[in-house]
């Protein structure tokens, strides 16, 4: 007799547009990325709870503290999907994840999905949208304090999602004829340290040609933010490049790049590229360039790895193709 199984699948996240000014109430964009991506694999056992993943494998029990969140998303999704108690279930759980941690592309939040849906296939129970939100979100919370909710709607679904402090979740048709290229810099980000600092700016003037200090650059990403949307609706590369450029000069200005990004953005723009930019909380972590062409997406991939990049992934930005 075939052993019960489960399998669940989920997708990376990038932020477009709109990081660091989100945390002062602008708008701020989401994309899924699906050239990155986590499987989670689920089987019956004879006995135990086992999970077997990058950073842990052991007992469900005795997972480590820096995993709770996860061991939530577990007992949850088998608590929800099941009338049996949960230590009834006797299992192997398998994480594959091509997300790289700490990089801003919703790595904890897709393991929680892919973990979930994989649960609910594995007991044949039907998961309705607003439940894995729920558990997802639960896992978030404990992972990291006060989630948005962006992770988790972009981990799960398909589309761009437009965001704001306090607000509902708004989501955006995207497809376009252009290709992201996201390349990860090597260098570990600090978001944290990134969000401090843009917090002592935001009274100091940051040019003095214009008087401009850190909240006018804020609010003015806030701006080019809501011209993204409008790109994004049109299905414009070239304006949609030109804005990601313009971003990334307001992140610059608040002190949140990198030397190592700033190079790699320079190279972009060496490449035929419409525009490029540092994505997430900066200080390191990856950068994103836009460009038209699958050729020029594959030429662009090679020169980042040629400056050094840890790893260069390619996303269509057309409705039905997928890059990996």
């Amino acid at each position: 007799m075939k052993p019960q199984t489960g399998t669940g699948l989920a997708n990376g996240k990038i932020i477009l547009a709109g990081e660091h000014a989100v945390v002062y109430h602008e708008p701020a964009i989401a994309l899924p990325i699906d050239a990155v991506y986590v499987k989670a694999d689920i089987v019956a056992a004879k006995e135990g709870q086992t999970i077997q993943c990058e950073l842990y494998t052991g007992a469900v029990d005795e997972m480590p503290k820096a995993m709770a969140g996860l061991q939530f998303a577990i007992r949850e999704a088998f608590k929800v999907a099941s009338t049996k108690e949960v230590t009834a279930h006797t299992f192997t759980l398998s994480i594959e994840s091509t997300i790289p941690a700490e990089r801003g592309m919703g790595s904890s939040a897709a393991v929680s999905v892919a973990v979930v849906r994989a649960i609910f296939d594995f007991l044949d129970a039907t998961l309705p949208e607003e439940t894995l939100w729920d558990i997802v979100q639960g896992a978030e919370t404990i992972s990291h304090g006060n989630p948005s909710g962006v992770d988790t709607a972009t981990t799960s679904g398909t589309r761009p999602v437009f965001f704001k402090k306090e607000q509902e979740l708004q989501t955006l048709h995207l497809d376009m004829p252009a290709y992201l290229v996201i390349a990860d810099s090597g260098v570990t980000g600090n978001t944290k340290q990134a969000v401090q600092h843009v917090s002592t700016l935001q009274e100091r003037i940051i040019d003095p040609t214009t008087q401009e200090t850190g909240s006018d650059a804020v609010q003015s990403i806030g701006a080019i933010v809501n011209e993204t949307k409008e790109a994004i609706e049109e299905q414009n590369p070239q304006k949609l490049g030109q804005l990601m450029s313009e971003n990334h000069e307001r992140l610059q200005q608040l002190g949140v790049s990198h030397d190592v990004i700033d190079t790699l953005v320079d190279t972009a723009h060496q490449n035929n590229a419409l525009g490029a930019k540092v994505t997430g909380g900066g200080l390191g972590g990856c950068m994103i360039a836009l460009v038209e062409t699958k050729e020029d997406a594959l030429h662009l991939q090679e020169q980042f790895m040629k400056q050094g990049a840890q790893a260069v992934w390619i996303q269509s930005l057309a409705k039905k193709e997928n890059t990996k």
